[in-house]
């Protein structure tokens, strides 16, 4: 399982596991790493259609300035072709997509080479591009342009409606907003099951006014997804807000000229002019750029040593005007010191990977009315200014690293530049990103063949409790020469069952490790989990094949370079069920993009009297289990206002029944109540495939009512009918093989 399942963290992330109950923490957005500790990183899933050309961003990155771009590779659904609408910049890495006129459709991933500071680095599938069919004659959005007035009470409430030409009989079955993430904006908007698109009302103070936010879908037919690139533009109109000169106080020397920095301002841009109101006291010589609302004072203008003058400013633009009192502010004096090279000096932290710094001026620094800036900064701090991560005071000088900066330990130069009416002074010095030296890794391999151990690390899977009490697991580890952890078993209160303390018959429970070595000891632990709705002859809940978790954290170092780890072990009891029937999924731990879906890969052995005959269906207990741990336990989708109800819900709308939230359908393959489900496999949220028992589970179906994508475990049960009889299939007794593991960067 790689990195996905290695968690490096100073604020824990936890979460529950429903046969375990005990917790998880999240997990780092995965990317493909080596000892250099070079990262590269594409944005996810991008939607585009036919005829359609695309400019896939240059990738971000941590480590030294990648070069040399070469595509090494590119599948479709899995499968290796050949296409020439994907061309690389080989010096930037951005990918344009061209001639897609007739680009076959569906999921398309390209890995990615580069070099590095001198080596060679592959990215296998860092991109992935969904091909889509073209959007069915007839369907258009009303209006094309919503215009929305800021200034309207619940302006957020302004939408548009996807509508069809009854005449060309298209029959929209599903409503999405299309994928890119180079948009961040997209999750300010939703779209109902109905084709409405809003604003969604709790990102509605990200909306910039004056901006236009330009929407494609994604529309679902009978005949596939359908992209509608540039259905809606939101066009969010406002009269000028929010006019900002930085510095807006200035003091300025007698006698001398004078320009002030260009302000920010928000509001529509259109027919957009400044002009001064009024200056108090009254005083010619001030003037300002209708255009770019830079003041300027001409020389011999400012007489008066003491003098205060109030610029009150009016910006107009096609909505309206508004007036800024005291937008600028200039105060009269006899001197502006000069700045003085020698004492323009940095007071530089130790600093470290991964954390985020403060870098004052240095006590001393001589000069007046000083505007700070980076200037002609290169590589990696470049990068690391462009993309906000290294910023600047322009008044006070100092200087922030923000704590996800990218920048790798290595030796870097930080140029900056200090300017006042009397000159400008540059200067460097020197940024030592130093190693944390408590810097570690650990996994725990696996006992179900997998290799390479750390690709498919921490799942372990037992036939006996003999075996499984017997067991002793000692982690593997890059721990730093004489270097030691603190080790421990994260545990959270169990969850409890109507009938049982469930902590008395969890998998895992009761596990216990060194501190000193995370050495694992299963003696005293419970193996199995009951099923409560089964009875054997004897009157006893029926033993059911179950899958537990235990998490372990392990921390190296002591203060502010504390460096923790965290990785989840996943235990599996292989009990047959009742009628002698056990699924051997290895792995057994299924990672799911819950974007893109999955088809469950790898190996299965199934133990069953006929495997001819063998029907496997998902049955109706699910449950989820957040990654923040909003609540101790898990969500189900019987339960109001949480992310399995909307899940669930959304599904049902799709199939176009009433829900029904105690029911399996939305993961079966079965069902055929009001709807028969094997017609309709790709409305469904998954199901396991009825030949080859693979779990598949859709794409763009595990999200919330707001757009945000699974971040948790699922773990529901499954029955088992192993003479064949569709009808028997939820009276079999259940089991759980498998753990669905979510996360939109897997």
């Amino acid at each position: 399982m790689k990195t996905k399942l290695l968690t490096i963290s100073r604020s824990l992330k936890v979460f529950a596991i429903i046969a375990l109950a005990l917790v998880c923490a999240s997990c780092d957005k995965t990317e493909t790493t080596d000892s250099t500790g070079f990262i590269l990183h594409y944005y996810g899933v991008t939607d585009i259609g036919p005829s359609m050309a695309y400019t896939l961003e240059a990738p971000t990155y941590k480590g030294s300035v990648p070069y040399d771009f070469t595509i090494t590779g590119i599948t479709l659904n899995d499968e290796a072709c050949t296409t020439e609408s994907f061309v690389i910049d080989a010096e930037t890495g951005a990918i344009n997509i061209q001639n897609t006129e007739n680009l076959a459709t569906g999921l398309y991933a390209i890995s990615v080479g580069c070099y590095s500071n001198g080596k060679y680095f592959e990215f296998k599938d860092a991109v992935q591009i969904n091909m889509l069919l073209a959007v069915p004659e007839g369907v258009t959005v009303t209006p094309a342009e919503v215009v929305v007035k800021m200034e309207d009470k619940k302006w957020w409430e302004a939408g548009a409606q996807v509508t069809t030409d009854t005449e060309k009989h298209v029959s929209i079955t599903g409503y999405s907003i299309a994928e890119d993430e180079s948009k961040e904006y997209l999750k300010y908007f939703t779209i109902s099951n109905d084709g409405i698109i809003t604003f969604n009302p709790d990102k509605k103070d990200n909306i910039i006014p004056g901006e236009k936010y330009v929407i494609s879908l994604k529309l679902k037919t009978k005949a596939g997804e359908h992209l509608y690139a540039d259905a809606v533009t939101f066009n969010v109109i406002s009269k000028p807000l929010n006019l900002l000169y930085t510095p807006n106080e200035v003091r300025v020397e007698r006698m001398t000229a004078h320009e002030s920095e260009l302000p920010t301002i928000q509001g529509s841009l259109e027919g957009r002019t400044y002009a001064i109101k009024s200056i108090t006291p009254e005083i010619s010589g001030f003037t300002i750029d209708a255009t770019t609302g830079k003041i300027t004072i001409a020389e011999n203008v400012l007489t008066t040593i003491g003098n205060i003058y109030k610029v009150d400013v009016t910006v107009t633009n096609e909505y309206g005007n508004a007036d800024f009192p005291e937008a600028y502010i200039v105060t009269v004096v006899d001197f502006i010191a000069p700045i003085v090279p020698e004492k323009f000096k940095y007071e530089i932290p130790e600093t470290y990977e991964g954390k985020g710094y403060t870098i004052p001026l240095a006590d001393g620094f001589i000069g007046d009315e000083v505007i700070f800036d980076f200037s002609d900064n290169e590589g990696a701090i470049k990068d690391q200014i462009e993309k906000k991560r290294i910023s600047i005071d322009k008044v006070s000088g100092s200087i922030t690293i923000a704590e996800n900066n990218t920048l790798v330990p290595n030796d870097y130069t930080v140029k900056v530049k200090a300017t006042n009416p009397k000159g400008e002074v540059t200067i460097s010095f020197p940024l030592v990103i130093k190693a944390n030296p408590n810097k570690f890794t650990f996994h725990y391999g696996n006992n179900i063949g997998l290799s390479p151990e750390n690709d498919y690390a921490n799942q372990f899977a037992y036939d006996t409790e003999e075996a499984f009490h017997g067991t002793i697991l000692m982690p593997k580890t890059t721990l730093p020469a004489g270097k030691s952890a603190k080790w421990e078993i994260l545990v959270k209160k169990p969850v409890k069952s109507k009938e049982t303390d469930i902590n008395d018959y969890v998998t895992g429970i009761g596990a216990t490790i060194d501190a000193n070595t995370g050495a694992i000891n299963f003696s005293n632990a419970k193996f199995q989990y009951y099923d409560f709705s089964q009875k054997n002859p004897d009157g006893r809940s029926v033993p059911m094949m179950n899958i537990g978790m235990l998490v372990v954290k392990a921390t190296c170092g002591e203060g502010d370079l504390a460096y923790s780890v965290t990785a989840p072990i996943f235990i599996r009891s292989n009990i047959s069920n009742r009628d002698g029937v056990m699924l051997d999924y290895r792995p057994f731990v299924l990672q799911v993009n819950s974007k893109t879906g999955k088809y469950s890969a790898g190996k299965l052995t199934i133990q069953c009297p006929d495997q001819n005959l063998l029907k496997v269906d998902y049955r109706r207990d699910f449950h989820f289990y957040t990654i923040d741990l909003i609540e101790e336990t898990s969500c189900t989708p019987q339960q109001p206002d949480n992310f399995m109800r909307d899940v669930w819900t959304a599904c049902w709308n799709e199939m176009g029944l009433t829900p029904n939230y105690g029911a399996k359908k939305p993961m079966s393959y079965y069902d055929i109540s009001k709807y028969i489900n094997r017609e309709h496999l790709d409305i469904l949220l998954g199901y396991v495939n009825p030949e080859t028992k693979a779990i598949v589970i859709n794409p763009d179906k595990w999200k919330s009512a707001d757009g945000t994508y699974a971040n948790g475990v699922l773990i529901g049960s499954m029955t088992c009918q192993p003479q064949g009889d569709e009808s028997k299939l939820n009276a079999g007794t259940k089991l759980n093989p498998v753990a669905i593991w979510f996360d939109e960067n897997f």
